[in-house]
């Protein structure tokens, strides 16, 4: 498998290339397991070098100060990198496209015409950043003090836009609500108070919802109950869907499923189960005519260590720990598995919380960020190329 590997030194010293191409590079260093068809890389330690490779992707944390806390889909194989600052990174041209003030410690990012969406939780609750195309912020929402009384609690689909940059979703424990970016207007379209829900399934909380067939539907999933009432009987994963005019509501109970966030990607939005739930398949949707879909895992245990689907929707990664990282990649068209990679490093600290890994379907490069969440360690960044 072609695959390079490099290591991000958060403070600013020692830093290196790291890069991913579609010729051979040279191969890094190998643990001396057995024998098998599964790579094992071990990552380099900080302060360690290695030589580099020509590529088309190009991960270079020379361009990033401070210590590399996680990333997030541009679009267009562009990455947010927020480090010392929020970058815009240009993954083919290897280059810094624009800089800000990062609005927040951790957050969703979403491309839309002319810009970005960005929404996470802030000191005062849930917030709203609209960004041109070069960064500059064009307005700022505080989520619950427009909501008047309700509140949004999902960092990942609680706000949600409109790939036109015209509206926003807000999916909070009361309702969903729809905002109109021009005229500033807001629309509930459902209320959890009123007992919204069909005949069969009442909704009791709404977790997170996205834009779908060309922006006329939200999508959106959450927790109901049963119509009537079944003595004994807990509330229960739903997803559903409805025009962003109010109309045609649709309530499903997935079988057997627990959801526990939405994956927005330009083409599937995919719903991970609760990590204590997961049974080695991933639900998703199709985000342009609606139709669901379930992708099964090689095996049964994969899911609870994290799912992370790729900027398009084309391919989706899972990881498991277990002293060392295990990152398996599948096609979602397929359902086959196109690569297994092993991620070793001496320090088993960078394996004790769940990492964060990127996929970028156009050059079918894996990004994966190990520690960037524990102060106490620098960042290890390693990339691979899956499939041909």
């Amino acid at each position: 498998m072609k695959k390079t590997f490099c290591i991000t030194l958060a403070l600013l010293f020692t830093l290196a290339l790291s890069a991913c191409d579609n010729t051979d590079s040279l191969a890094p260093a190998v643990s001396q397991s057995p024998p098998s068809n599964t790579p094992v890389v071990s990552v380099p330690d900080a302060g360690s070098q290695q030589e580099q490779s020509p590529s088309s992707c190009t991960f270079d944390p020379a361009l990033f100060g401070g210590k590399l806390q996680s990333c997030a889909y541009a679009g267009d194989g562009t990455l947010f990198v927020l480090a010392d600052k929020l970058y815009l990174y240009d993954t083919g041209a290897a280059s810094v496209l624009a800089t800000a003030e990062a609005p927040l410690r951790d957050f969703e990012a979403q491309a839309i015409d002319g810009g970005y969406v960005l929404s996470g939780m802030g000191d005062g609750g849930m917030m709203a950043y609209i960004y041109d195309s070069s960064l500059s912020l064009k307005k700022e929402i505080a989520v619950n003090e427009l909501l008047a009384g309700d509140f949004v609690i999902s960092e990942t689909g609680g706000v949600a836009a409109s790939t036109d940059g015209k509206k926003l979703a807000f999916s909070a424990m009361g309702g969903l609500y729809l905002y109109d970016l021009e005229s500033g207007s807001l629309t509930t379209l459902l209320n959890v108070a009123q007992n919204d829900g069909t005949a069969s399934i009442g909704i009791s909380m709404l977790n997170g919802a996205a834009f779908a067939q060309d922006n006329s539907q939200i999508v959106f999933y959450g927790s109901g109950n049963s119509i009537p009432a079944v003595n004994g009987e807990d509330s229960f994963s739903i997803y559903g869907s409805i025009a962003v005019d109010g109309s045609g509501l649709k309530l499903t109970k997935p079988s057997a499923y627990e959801m526990e966030e939405i994956q927005s990607s330009a083409s599937r939005l995919f719903f991970p189960q609760t990590f204590t739930q997961a049974d080695g398949t991933l639900f998703w949707i199709d985000r342009a005519t609606g139709s669901t879909n379930t992708l099964s895992f090689s095996t049964n245990s994969e899911g609870k260590d994290g799912v992370y689907s790729s900027e398009h929707g084309d391919y989706v990664a899972t990881a498991v720990l277990d002293g060392s990282l295990t990152v398996r990649v599948y096609d979602v068209a397929s359902g086959e598995l196109i690569a297994t990679e092993v991620i070793e490093n001496s320090d088993t600290t960078y394996f004790n919380r769940i990492p964060r890994i990127y996929l970028l379907d156009g050059a079918k490069t894996a990004v994966v960020v190990l520690g960037g969440s524990i102060i106490e360690v620098d960042t290890l960044v390693s990339t691979f190329t899956f499939g041909e």
